[in-house]
């Protein structure tokens, strides 16, 4: 392994011969992060990504440390699909707002290699995408997060009740800009990207996804007007029917812009589609009328054919 490490150094001298190199060899850098601890330290020098600020060349994790602003202590990553899908995700939006730089994880490989790289430079590697995220904040913000906990305690309480098993608790957020809520994974659980690269194994361990599977816990933006609407409509009834349907597909909704699947894709077409009635203020005895017709409505009305049929029945009798 030493003379490998020394043949390395040789090449990450030549930065076009290194960009050969890693096209070629990344999968073996990050399967070696995890699996030879040892040499861990010193593969993660070898590491490139894209991230929120690079264009299209890659990123060494020390170039992104040099980069750090002065009061930042951790290096945000998050993983996903593909460099699109991270670059749109609604975790990322707010992180890049504040002028953060967020390094994108996404071969499948990465998901492994970062539960062994726990840290790089001192630095901590911490997912945008999971509990206990904490940008740096002024007193001012700060002031108004605890603030705003407390103006919408009873909407999370509420929403937590209708959401039930579906997830494990109900908070208000201060990493969302223009999305309404996003459902976000315990420390050291499954991300959403790692739950779909388990789910799409062959072989794997039922046992394991149990246990394993995401702990999601839903997300409310304290300013979104959404938000602020339930909160009102909650406040005046509890038990408003098509607010507990709008925090349900609110929830959904949130499932898929965050990397999750849907377990019952039907059951939330069908409340698309009840939210879509009611904006059409179409009510349910439109629905029977079209699907039972106008010969239903009605007993003068004969069917072509019917009398032919039913002699032809006698005579087979």
């Amino acid at each position: 392994m030493k003379k490998c490490l020394e043949l390395f150094d040789e090449i990450a001298e030549d930065k076009d011969n290194f960009k050969k190199f890693y096209e070629q060899f990344a999968k073996n850098v990050k399967l070696g992060i995890h699996e030879d601890s040892t040499n861990r330290k010193k593969l993660a020098d070898y590491l490139r990504y894209h991230t929120s600020t690079s264009g299209e060349e890659m990123s060494s994790l020390a170039d992104y440390v040099s980069r750090m602003k002065e009061n930042q202590n951790a290096i945000y990553y998050i993983t996903g699909e593909n460099r699109e899908v991270v670059d749109s995700s609604a975790f990322v939006e707010r992180v890049k707002k504040r002028g953060y730089e967020v390094v994108y994880m996404v071969d499948p490989i990465d998901e492994y290699c970062v539960q062994q790289l726990k840290e790089y430079d001192g630095k901590k590697l911490v997912s945008v995408t999971k509990e206990g995220l904490e940008l740096p904040e002024s007193e001012e913000e700060k002031k108004k997060f605890e603030e705003d906990k407390v103006k919408f305690e009873d909407l999370c309480k509420v929403m937590k009740d209708i959401l039930d098993k579906k997830v494990q608790k109900v908070t208000v957020s201060n990493r969302l800009e223009s999305s309404p809520c996003c459902i976000v994974t315990s420390e050291y659980g499954w991300s959403a990207n790692m739950e779909r690269i388990m789910k799409a194994q062959a072989l794997r361990d039922s046992s394991t996804m149990g246990y394993m599977a995401s702990k999601k816990h839903l997300e409310i933006n304290p300013e979104h007007s959404i938000i602020k609407n339930l909160r009102d409509r909650v406040a005046a009834d509890k038990d408003d029917k098509s607010a507990k349907d709008l925090i349900v597909l609110l929830y959904e909704t949130s499932l898929l812009t965050s990397g999750f699947s849907l377990d019952e894709p039907q059951s939330h077409a069908d409340r698309i589609f009840r939210m879509i009635k009611l904006g059409l203020d179409i009510g349910d005895e439109e629905d029977v009328a079209e699907v039972a017709g106008p010969s239903s409505c009605s007993n003068e009305v004969k069917v072509e054919g019917a009398e032919d049929d039913a002699s032809r029945m006698e005579e087979v009798d």
